[in-house]
């Protein structure tokens, strides 16, 4: 059983595969589990290992998973894994930043940066973006990025990424992270990859929040 929304492409020394995969609350049985499944359980898996034992985050942990408050219904998810092993290599989580509407009640969660902003996320400054963050069907946010550093998968990531977000009519996303994925999406052809706000973290962990654009990159002129 193959997912439609999986492609393959060949990379030095293996062929890693990327998949858009919607979050399932319902954990099936192995023997009745879809591909699906076992991709988004795998990226899971990597995340607990980058964030919860690599950076030490505080995350909710299930089933030896990393699961947080907006991995829920709405979100997506781009995997760029194995598919020998099922092995995720690299991946990232997506949700509308249309989420909560213009005024969500204070109790209510939208997305991660604007959370943040709302001062709903212990930990995390309020002072992350310099204006309102946004609050449009067109725009997304992306967190979670995560890599197991096999060269290639991230960028395969963010490839996937451009071709999702514009298949939704998404024209921008934003994320928070270190300086180095916003080089990424730059080298991936990403237009306009600017920052939304300071510098924050400490030495050994600086992360800001940055916007790119979806647009399709130029093709080049003969």
């Amino acid at each position: 059983m193959r997912n439609d929304n999986a492609t393959m492409v060949a990379a030095p020394h293996m062929a890693i595969e990327t998949m858009v995969v919607q979050f399932a609350p319902v954990r099936l049985p192995k023997a009745l589990r879809s591909p699906d499944q076992d991709v988004l359980d795998a990226f899971m898996s990597l995340r607990k290992s980058v964030f919860a034992e690599g950076k030490n985050w505080r995350v909710w942990l299930s089933c030896q998973s990393d699961l947080d408050q907006y991995d829920h219904l709405d979100a997506y998810y781009i995997v760029a894994f194995d598919p020998a092993t099922n092995e995720a290599l690299a991946g990232a989580r997506l949700l509308r930043t249309d989420r909560g509407g213009r005024h969500p009640s204070r109790s209510e969660t939208t997305y991660m940066v604007r959370d943040a902003v709302r001062g709903m996320l212990p930990g995390l400054p309020t002072d992350l973006c310099d204006a309102e963050p946004p609050c449009d069907p067109a725009v997304w946010e992306l967190t979670r990025f995560a890599s197991n550093g096999t060269v290639g998968a991230g960028q395969l990531v963010l490839q996937r990424l451009r071709t999702f977000l514009l298949e939704q009519g998404g024209e921008r996303f934003v994320f928070l992270s270190p300086p180095v994925v916003a080089r990424l999406a730059k080298s991936s052809g990403f237009a306009n990859v600017v920052p939304l706000g300071p510098l924050s973290g400490d030495q050994s962990d600086k992360y800001r929040v940055y916007s790119a654009d979806v647009s399709q990159p130029r093709k080049q002129e003969a």
